[in-house]
C-alpha cells in the first residue's frame, strides 16, 4: 500500500519567530485568542511581520474547543483583509480554527462536518498558512488534522485531509516560556499521548515510528524540568520539538481510543484536551495490551527505550505503563477523573453521552483492538475512580 508522510518547514530554536520575516505575503492576519494576545504574544509575532511593508491585522476570537460558528467569524475576518499569509499564534485551539478558517476562506462552501480526508479543498489558491505554537503539546502545527465542535450539540468532531498540512511551524521557545505549570503538565501528556498512540495506530508506519520514538525518549526526560522550572529555555525548545514530532507522528498514522474518550471528555464534561487525552492514555494501554502479542510488543518497545529491562515482552509493556503513571504523579497529572473535579454525579450523568459521542469518533478505528459501548463504559469508570482495566 503506497502511503505519504507530510511535513510543514519547520524553524526550530532561540529566535525562530524571526522568520516570520521571510514568509512572503503582503496581507497578513493573524489569528489568535484573548488570552495569547493579552500575554503580548500575537503582537510579538505582529512585529516581526510589520518589519516589511505589509498589511497585518489581528483576529483574537478563537476559543477553547472552538465552535463551527466561530470558525466562520474568523473566516470572515480573512475574507475582509484579502489575507494571502495566516499566521496562528496559539494553542491547538487556536491552531484547529485558524486551519477550519482557512478551509471556509478558500472553499466557502466546505461542509466542516463532512469534511474527508479525499476531499480536494483546493487550498493555497488565496493564502498560506503559518503556525506558532503557545503550547508544548498538540504538535497542530505540524498535522493534517483538525478537531472543532458542533454549537448545536457541543460534539468535538476531528477529520484530517492533507491539504491541512501547514505550509511553515514556527518553534520558539520563547514563546512558551513562563507557560502555568498545570498547562505545561497536561500538554506535555497531550504531546505524549500522540507519540504513545502513533506508535500503536493500526497505520502505524516506519516514518511516523521514527518521530514517535524520539519524542517518548525527549518527553520523559525534559517534561519533569519543564514543569519544575517554568523558564528554563533549554527544557522548553526540548518540549516545543518533542510536541512537534508527535503531532508529525500521529498525523501520519493517527491517534487512537485515548482521543476518543478525550474528545468526549471536552464536549461533555469541557475536560481540558491534553488532561482528557493524557489520563485515558494508562487505562488505554491496559485495554489494548490485550489485544495481540504484536501490540503488546509494541508497548514493550517503548518502554525498554525509557529504560525497562525486563525481556519479556508483556512484562516490560506493564512497566512502561508503571513508569508512565509514575511520571503522571512527578509532574503533578491528575489520574483520575474525580481527582481532575469532575463531581459523581456530573459523571453519572454524563456517562450515556460520553459513551454516545465515543462511538462516534472516527479515532476509533484506529485502535487495535476492537471496543464497543460497553467497553467503552467500562472503562470511563475504571477513570473516574482509579480501577486498572482488566478486561
Amino acid at each position: 500500500m503506497v502511503w505519504w508522510f507530510d511535513s510543514p518547514r519547520i524553524s526550530f530554536g532561540e529566535d525562530a519567530l524571526d522568520d516570520l520575516e521571510r514568509i512572503p505575503g503582503e496581507h497578513v492576519v493573524v489569528v489568535t485568542d484573548p488570552v495569547v494576545r493579552r500575554l503580548g504574544l500575537a503582537d510579538r509575532a505582529r512585529a516581526v511581520l510589520e518589519r516589511g511593508e505589509r498589511q497585518t491585522m489581528v483576529w483574537d476570537g478563537a476559543e477553547p474547543d472552538p465552535r463551527v460558528s466561530v470558525v466562520r467569524q474568523a473566516s470572515e475576518a480573512l475574507r475582509e483583509a484579502s489575507a494571502d499569509l495566516i499566521v496562528a499564534v496559539g494553542g491547538g485551539s487556536v491552531i484547529d480554527t485558524a486551519k477550519a478558517a482557512w478551509v471556509l476562506y478558500e472553499s466557502p462552501g466546505t461542509d466542516l462536518v463532512a469534511l474527508s480526508p479525499f476531499d480536494e479543498l483546493g487550498l493555497r489558491q488565496k493564502a498560506r498558512l503559518a503556525c506558532v505554537p503557545t503550547t508544548a503539546g498538540t504538535g497542530s502545527e505540524a498535522t493534517r488534522d483538525i478537531v472543532i465542535r458542533e454549537d448545536e450539540t457541543g460534539r468535538k468532531f476531528g477529520t484530517m485531509n492533507s491539504e491541512l498540512v501547514p505550509d511553515y511551524a514556527i518553534l520558539d521557545p520563547e514563546m512558551v516560556r513562563g507557560l502555568p505549570r498545570d498547562l505545561t503538565a497536561y500538554t506535555g501528556m497531550d504531546a505524549l499521548t500522540h507519540a504513545v498512540e502513533g506508535y500503536f495506530s493500526i497505520w502505524k508506519n516506519d516514518f511516523s515510528d521514527a518521530c514517535s520514538l524520539q519524542a517518548v525518549k525527549m518527553i520523559f526526560e525534559w517534561l519533569p524540568q519543564s514543569v519544575d522550572n517554568l523558564s528554563d529555555t533549554t527544557a522548553r525548545e526540548k518540549m516545543l520539538a518533542a510536541a512537534c514530532l508527535g503531532g508529525l507522528s500521529f498525523s501520519n498514522s493517527q491517534v487512537t481510543l485515548a482521543h476518543t474518550l478525550g474528545h468526549s471528555l471536552g464536549s461533555v464534561l469541557r475536560v481540558h484536551h491534553g488532561l482528557a487525552v493524557g489520563m485515558a492514555l494508562p487505562y488505554v494501554l491496559e485495554y489494548v495490551l490485550r489485544d495481540s502479542p504484536e501490540t503488546t510488543e509494541h508497548i514493550a518497545q517503548l518502554g525498554r527505550l525509557i529504560g525497562v529491562t525486563e525481556v519479556d515482552a508483556a512484562t516490560a509493556a506493564q512497566k512502561f505503563v508503571e513508569r508512565l503513571r509514575d511520571l503522571q504523579a512527578r509532574v503533578g497529572f491528575p489520574q483520575t477523573l474525580s481527582e481532575a473535579g469532575v463531581t459523581k454525579s456530573d459523571f453519572e450523568n454524563g456517562l450515556e453521552r460520553l459513551v454516545e459521542f465515543a462511538m462516534m469518533d472516527t479515532s476509533l478505528t484506529m485502535t487495535p483492538r476492537d471496543i464497543d459501548a460497553n467497553g467503552i463504559r467500562r472503562i470511563y469508570k475504571c477513570m473516574f475512580k482509579g480501577r486498572h482495566v482488566d478486561f
